[in-house]
């Protein structure tokens, strides 16, 4: 079977990601970047792959920024009933209760977190469920894409790829120009 060309253009805030992630975590990179291929790929017959890779980037992301040990040590730290170790979403607010972000600038990513957890485990109750020519179609199209949406905010707030650098010259004391009185 002869296959086409395919080009994937990744958009800016992909870049971002992938740019941090390589320096970071360069596992997920690879991961995230083999997501934008196959998600630009026309003729893809299954997208269950992409779902599964794109919950492999959140979960190594969330694991080097948020160890186990790390959010366990935490004051007041309680583990989510049946679970012996923190979930992703406890792991996210972790990273972001660091950076002593007030309640309402939690709140969006929080809710990001757990609506991209609950579509990923959707599409793969779904492959489970549906038989498997239905379970890969075009319907699990959009919701791929929904998830890869929700994952690039929540990868965007927890690497903070929109957040200005501090450059040097923020820290020099911009010289002053002295001016004579004569003009």
């Amino acid at each position: 079977m002869a296959r086409s060309a395919q080009i994937a253009v990744a958009t800016h805030t992909e870049l971002l990601i992938i740019r941090t992630l390589q320096r970071i975590v360069p596992a997920a990179a690879l991961s995230y970047e083999q997501a934008i291929i196959d998600l630009a790929n026309v003729r893809r017959r299954s997208y269950r792959g992409i779902a599964h890779e794109l919950r492999e980037v959140l979960r190594e992301t969330l694991n080097y920024l948020a160890p186990d040990a790390e959010v366990m040590a935490v004051s007041g730290f309680k583990l989510e009933q049946e679970k012996d170790k923190p979930t992703q979403r406890q792991k996210a607010l972790h990273v972001l209760r660091k950076r002593e972000l007030s309640k309402e600038e939690i709140s969006a990513p929080e809710l990001t977190i757990n609506l991209a957890e609950e579509l990923s485990a959707q599409i793969t109750r779904n492959a489970y469920t549906r038989g498997a020519k239905d379970a890969h179609t075009l319907s699990s199209e959009a919701e791929v894409r929904q998830l890869k949406m929700w994952v690039d905010a929540v990868l965007g707030e927890l690497l903070e790829i929109h957040r200005p650098a501090v450059s040097v010259q923020r820290k020099v004391k911009a010289p002053t120009v002295e001016r004579s009185s004569s003009s």
